[in-house]
């Protein structure tokens, strides 16, 4: 009797060991969704784009008329807040963004999270609404991990102009197995089969409708790949693999110490570097290198207005005047080393003092003559700041600004843009 029951005991671990596989793929596969709540500094209209049997939801913000767009699409059980900080970045530098939630994440429905199939037809129905929304534009996409994978599990070529794939696998079989490995350890050879068999009776898929690597091939735009070091999700040697099967031009970013993570909050100034700078160089082209005055150049160029009978005026905001504005600052270099700032504004103000240009031509404010005005001067946050030109155009730029980007208008205040004509 006690030998049967140890006969049956094989069989009633491996239906536990089967049971608790289905179990965790029901968790992997389960929808996403839920209520996502745009943060309150963050401007963006509220789009419905009409995907394949559903809507999709999203945040559009057009940063300027003409300026080229990036799409971003999240990692799995992520939604588009998620990717806030990157359209964020990319406002600051001259592009307009389009945020969505993927089939079965956020407020997109779905029946189930496919790994980058069925979210696939969700990046193609959102690049042919960017298109449609701002025709002639040049078109970007950053994909975070599913985001990623999503775009290029789609029918190649996309018809984009750029792609970033950040932490995105090659082959779902390895990417399982990593997972697995990482909560499993050594049992990750018995689990990582019964996770894998599920995927065509669930999502009717074959494992090779899951291989993004081999679409990367055509997809007919510059690629980047960004990868942690330290990543187990995709490993390093999985995101190389990716990146040699991709064609020129092509880019690979390997960010020290990271895991499978947000890279940006991770490494902002490398992210700056290498995946704001791609996107520039392939979506808005060539940037005229801007120049920083010395102090013979600053002091010759105000000369120069002063012989003309005019005096050298920056306005803020780039030099767009606001109508009903508060009186933002415009800046007026005089004779005699004297600066005007004045506001024409509903309290129109006017303050008179001098500046001095030091030996790298920063010019820097003599606050010793603010007095009364030193409020209203900090208020206005009017400072030291530099010149510089870019093309043709002459700007101020506040001097604890490095690397100024000087091609678009930002809407900020600074830096301040030399004017055609004395606003006065």
């Amino acid at each position: 009797m006690h030998g049967k029951r140890w006969i049956l005991v094989p069989f009633i671990t491996a239906a536990i060991v089967v049971g608790l596989s289905w179990w965790a793929g029901s968790k992997l596969m389960a929808p996403a969704n839920h209520v996502v709540i745009r943060p309150d500094d963050f401007n963006a209209d509220l789009v419905s784009i009409a995907g394949t049997g559903h809507d999709i939801a999203g945040w559009w913000t057009d940063t300027h008329q003409g300026l080229p767009v990036v799409l971003l699409l999240h990692a799995v059980r992520a939604d588009r807040a998620t990717m806030v900080s990157r359209a964020r970045l990319l406002q600051q530098h001259g592009f307009s963004t389009l945020l969505i939630d993927l089939q079965a994440h956020g407020e997109t429905p779905g029946a189930s999270i496919t790994f980058g199939n069925r979210e696939s037809a969700d990046v193609v129905a959102a690049v042919t609404w960017i298109k449609h929304r701002a025709p002639n534009r040049k078109v970007g996409i950053i994909g975070c991990s599913l985001g990623g994978a999503s775009a290029l599990l789609a029918p190649q070529p996309l018809g984009v102009d750029a792609i970033v794939l950040e932490s995105v696998y090659p082959r779902i079989r390895r990417a399982v197995e990593n997972r697995v490995r990482m909560r499993l350890g050594p049992l990750a050879p018995l689990m990582t089969p019964l996770l894998l068999w599920q995927i065509h009776p669930r999502l009717h898929l074959d494992l090779s409708d899951l291989e993004p690597i081999r679409s990367i091939s055509k997809v007919g735009a510059p690629v980047l790949i960004a990868a942690g070091s330290e990543d187990q999700h995709t490993t390093l040697d999985e995101s190389k693999e990716l990146f040699a099967a991709a064609v020129d031009p092509k880019a690979l970013w390997i960010v020290p110490g990271a895991k499978h993570q947000d890279l940006l909050a991770y490494d902002r100034s490398g992210y700056e570097t290498h995946v704001l700078r791609f996107l520039t160089d392939q979506l808005r082209g060539p940037l005229p290198a801007s120049q920083r005055l010395g102090k013979t150049e600053v002091e010759q160029l105000v000369a120069e207005y002063l012989a003309n009978n005019k005096p050298l005026v920056f306005g803020s905001h780039q030099g767009t005047y606001l109508c009903c504005d508060l009186g933002e600052p415009n800046l007026s270099f005089e004779a005699g080393h004297r600066l005007v700032a004045f506001g024409d504004g509903f309290v129109p103000w006017q303050a008179n003092f001098s500046y001095s240009i030091a030996e790298d031509g920063r010019v820097v404010l003599n606050r010793t003559e603010w007095d009364g005005l030193e409020q209203l001067l900090i208020a206005h946050d009017v400072q030291d700041a530099y010149v510089y030109r870019y093309g043709s155009t002459l700007y101020l730029v506040k001097s604890t600004e490095e690397n100024p980007d000087l091609s678009f208008d930002s809407g900020s205040l600074w830096p301040f843009k030399a004017m055609p004509k004395d606003p006065r």
